[in-house]
């Protein structure tokens, strides 16, 4: 095998997470000197994906948040939720801004190489990990990548397998019609045809918003439908015509809600990570919370001459908690409206996200799901009694 260049270590993969890791290592003392090649098909940053979360302690940069809100809102059978939240802030970050802060800081960097190629393979070499290319190979200690399926991942077990997917549509309006205090975080008041639905709302400003129509359902819906779906709530909820505003941006996403257990190793020398590695929650779809965490983890291990270690799996009663409702929208859906509804009534905001943090204790779990329908769940416990069993 011929080497084209070797490093000391290598991110394969310019999303969330491989940026967030080199990030990391820009800003460790111990590790800026490390020799680093940074790659993907492409480095140019582009204003197609915008990330939310709500654990503080795991802020990037906080000048590079486009938004934060104290309020969200939840609609569901005519009914509206409003709450402010105690314990954390909601937070919105654009990849387009995340994306070139960081490429900017590693062009400037002596010691981080950055390469447009696409990547075809992974493998080992004499105790260290090899990317292929068409630019060439490349070897390193260790690779993080987060652009590639290992093999493994096909052989894992999945009963449940869906999508999250959303069009959003980022429009301005003639008028001042949004509360840029409020996130709208789930509206279920539209039509569930196609399985759980629901809209979701970031407003920037009294005349700017992020509006998506989101499903967890497992086929995505066509380009045009999504857009109608949108033209249809901005004029029921807002009472605005077409004419009223328009859309400066669109951005799409297709999030996998599986029961799938994700392989952590491509090979002894490729660590997976993101999404690629298990890291996005399979109830919720939200990734970019743990994507920190994890990179954290990864840098403080490097710094100590220490093997990187993998993503701590959900506990397993989390992972049992994911199975019941993944198994809920894909089997019974119409239930599961029901269910939202259920819990944003009886619980509050700040216990929810604590909750889908999965940084609550027993006790307040069965507290939340006391406060649920218990039959959907008995049910979904039992059609799943074969993984639950088994470990999850």
């Amino acid at each position: 095998m011929s080497i084209n260049a070797s490093y000391d270590l290598i991110i394969a993969g310019a999303g969330a997470s491989g940026l967030s890791l080199i990030r990391n290592l820009m800003n460790s003392k111990d590790l800026s000197q490390k020799n680093v090649l940074l790659l993907d098909l492409s480095l140019s940053p582009t204003d197609d994906k915008t990330w939310c979360f709500w654990d503080d302690s795991h802020l990037p940069d906080p000048g590079l948040i486009s938004h934060s809100w104290k309020t969200l809102e939840v609609r569901a059978f005519g009914e509206l939720y409003s709450e402010k939240l105690q314990k954390y802030d909601y937070h919105c970050l654009r990849s387009h801004d995340y994306t070139s802060s960081i490429l900017e800081q590693a062009e400037n960097h002596p010691n981080v190489t950055l390469l447009e190629a696409s990547i075809n393979d992974f493998s080992e070499d004499e105790n260290r990990g090899v990317v292929h290319t068409d630019k060439g190979d490349f070897s390193s200690d260790w690779i993080f990548q987060s652009a590639l399926r290992p093999k493994s991942f096909y052989k894992q077990t999945v009963d449940v397998s869906l999508k999250q997917h959303f069009l959003g549509a980022e429009i301005e309006t003639s008028e001042p019609i949004f509360d840029p205090d409020k996130v709208m975080l789930m509206d279920f008041d539209t039509s569930q045809k196609h399985g759980l639905t629901f809209f979701y709302v970031l407003p920037y400003s009294e005349t700017k918003a992020l509006v998506e129509y989101t499903f967890f359902t497992e086929h995505l819906l066509d380009e045009k439908e999504y857009l109608r779906g949108i033209e249809a709530h901005l004029s029921e909820r807002y009472s605005l015509k077409s004419k009223d505003y328009k859309i400066t941006r669109t951005e799409t996403g297709a999030i996998p809600m599986e029961d799938r257990r994700y392989p952590a190793w491509y090979n002894s020398r490729v660590m997976n990570i993101g999404t690629i590695g298990g890291l996005t929650k399979p109830s919720t779809g939200y990734t970019f919370t743990r994507i920190q965490k994890h990179c954290k983890k990864i840098v403080r291990a490097l710094e100590n001459n220490e093997q990187p270690p993998i993503y701590n799996k959900s506990p397993y009663r989390f992972r049992v908690y994911d199975m019941m409702l993944l198994w809920l929208l894909e089997a019974e859906p119409e239930v599961c409206k029901k269910i939202f509804h259920d819990l944003f009534d009886r619980n509050s905001f700040d216990r929810i996200l604590q909750f889908l943090e999965e940084d609550t204790h027993l006790f307040q779990e069965i507290s939340i799901f006391s406060s649920l329908p218990y039959i959907p769940f008995f049910k979904a416990i039992y059609k799943m009694k074969h993984r639950i069993l088994t470990g999850a």
